[in-house]
């Protein structure tokens, strides 16, 4: 279960676009990578907005730039809010970095 935090614990509100209060868990940010060099990033799109056109495009251009990065580009099926174990778990076992987009 989530536990409660203050303002001074944290400096940021997150909202759940919902509008229903749950109870959460705060899971602290994965440290950033300090090189994309021989590593393998995600992009990870929705099709609104045209979030998948342009990371699509990232995905592609991506390996032009860094030397030795796959870039995979992926639809998350599903709509932002609905979670997707198999792509989670996929990412997680191959990625080193993930760039989502869910457009607007």
């Amino acid at each position: 279960m989530g536990k409660e935090v203050s303002k001074e614990d944290h400096p940021l509100a997150v909202l759940d676009p919902s509008g229903i209060k749950r109870e959460t868990t705060i899971i602290p940010l994965a440290p950033r990578i300090s090189d994309l060099t021989d590593k393998v990033v995600y992009c990870i799109s929705q099709y609104v907005g045209g979030a998948d056109i342009f990371l699509k495009k990232v995905a592609d251009a991506l390996p032009q730039y860094i030397h030795g990065v796959k870039a995979i580009y992926k639809r998350k099926p599903s709509a932002y809010s609905t979670d997707d174990p198999e792509l989670w778990d996929e990412i997680t076992k191959q990625a080193d970095a993930v760039i989502y987009g869910c457009g607007a």
